[in-house]
C-alpha cells in the first residue's frame, strides 16, 4: 500500500514538472491601452504572435480615441501600460507629482537622410500646380497640426516655420485627426497637414495630398510616443521585464520585415488582418518607421519638448523633472535576455 501511494506521488510530481509552465500558473493579466492607429505595429505584432503570452502574461486591450486618454488611466494603474506621445498633458501631469513610467521608445523621428514615416503634406493640386513646393508657401494658408494642441506636432511645426522665417500668424492652424485632414484637404478646406504612414501614401495614391517635407528632415531623433508603464505595474519588475521582451520581439519583427525584407508578407498579413489600414500595398509602399530596437529613449529631445510646452504656455508649471520618469531599467534587463540590436 505504502510502494503504491509512493508511486502515485512520484508520478504526479512528473507530470507537473514536465507540464508547460503556462499550465502550473494562471497567467498575470496585463491591461494594454491601444488606439487603434496603424502606428501601433510594434504592440500588434507582439501580441497577435504570442510573445506576451509565451513570458506568462494575459493581455487585455482598452481602446480610446486617443492615447492622451491614457493619462489618467495608467497613473491610477486601471490599465498597466499604453504608448503616449509627449505632450503638455502628460507633463502637466507628471509636474502634479503624478508617477507615470516611461519605459522604452514607440516611434521617433529618423536622422534626416532617408525617408520619414511622418511628414507635411500638402494638397495634390497647389503641389502639383506648383503654387506650394516649399514651407515658405504656407504663408497664408491652413495647416492641419494633428489631433489636438499641445502634442508634437506643434514642435515641428514652430521649427519648420522658423527655419522657412515665417511668423505664427503667417500660417492658420487647425487641429483635425487624421483621417479628417485628408477629408478635409479632399475637400478642399484645409492646404496641408501633418500626416503619418500609411496614411501619407495613401493620400498621394489617391491624388489628395503629396509629401511636402519630412519630419525627420527638419527634426531629426525627435521622439514621437513612448512606451508607458503605471508606477504600479513597474513595481512589478518580472512581469515588466516580460512585458518589454514580448515588445522588442515585435518591434524587431517589425523592422526586419520591413528594413531586412525577412518575413515581410505574414507580417504585412498580420497588421492588414488587425490594423485599420486594410490595403497590403499600402504596407507595402508606406515607409516605414524608426523604433529603437533596444528601447532606448532620447531624453534630451523629451527635455526639449517639455520646455517648448512651457513656453507655449500649455505646460502650467515648471518642466518636470524627467530623470525621475524615465527608466531604461526594464528596457536594458530585457536586452540581456534576447540580446542586443
Amino acid at each position: 500500500m505504502l510502494r503504491t501511494c509512493l508511486n502515485a506521488a512520484l508520478a504526479a510530481f512528473v507530470a507537473f514538472a514536465a507540464a508547460p509552465a503556462d499550465a502550473q500558473a494562471p497567467k498575470l493579466t496585463v491591461k494594454v491601452g491601444v488606439p487603434g492607429r496603424a502606428d501601433q505595429y510594434n504592440f500588434e505584432i507582439a501580441f497577435r504572435r504570442g510573445y506576451f503570452a509565451e513570458q506568462g502574461l494575459e493581455v487585455e486591450t482598452v481602446a480610446a480615441n486617443s492615447a492622451q486618454e491614457y493619462v489618467s488611466a495608467i497613473a491610477s494603474n486601471q490599465i498597466q501600460v499604453a504608448s503616449g506621445s509627449p505632450n503638455a498633458g502628460l507633463f502637466n501631469a507628471l509636474d502634479r507629482g503624478i508617477d507615470i513610467r516611461m519605459v522604452a521608445d514607440w516611434a521617433h523621428l529618423g536622422d534626416g537622410q532617408g525617408k520619414d514615416s511622418v511628414a507635411i503634406v500638402v494638397r495634390a493640386d497647389l503641389f502639383d500646380s506648383g503654387a506650394v513646393k516649399t514651407i515658405a508657401d504656407l504663408k497664408g494658408r491652413t495647416i492641419a497640426a494633428g489631433p489636438g494642441k499641445a502634442m508634437y506636432p506643434d514642435v515641428l511645426d514652430q521649427k519648420m516655420f522658423e527655419l522657412a522665417k515665417l511668423a505664427p500668424a503667417d500660417v492658420t492652424v487647425e487641429y483635425l485627426a487624421f483621417a479628417d485632414a485628408l477629408a478635409a484637404m479632399s475637400g478642399k478646406k484645409i492646404d496641408a497637414a501633418f500626416m503619418v504612414e500609411p496614411l501619407i501614401t495613401q493620400a498621394d495614391s489617391k491624388n489628395i495630398a503629396r509629401v511636402l517635407v519630412r519630419a525627420g528632415a527638419v527634426d531629426p531623433g525627435a521622439e514621437l510616443a513612448l512606451l508607458m508603464y503605471s508606477a504600479e505595474f513597474a513595481k512589478n519588475k518580472d512581469a515588466a521585464t516580460k512585458f518589454m521582451v514580448g515588445y522588442l520581439k515585435g518591434a524587431r519583427d517589425y523592422y526586419d520585415a520591413f528594413y531586412m525584407n525577412k518575413d515581410r508578407d505574414a507580417v504585412i498579413k498580420l497588421l492588414t488582418e488587425y490594423l485599420p489600414v486594410k490595403d497590403p500595398k499600402l504596407w507595402e509602399a508606406a515607409t516605414p518607421g524608426h523604433t529603437d530596437l533596444n528601447g532606448a529613449i532620447n531624453v534630451a529631445d523629451l527635455k526639449r519638448q517639455a520646455a517648448f510646452f512651457r513656453e507655449q504656455g500649455t505646460l502650467s508649471g515648471a518642466v518636470p523633472d524627467l530623470d525621475k520618469y524615465v527608466t531604461a531599467e526594464f528596457a536594458d534587463a530585457a536586452v540581456k535576455i534576447i540580446g542586443r540590436r
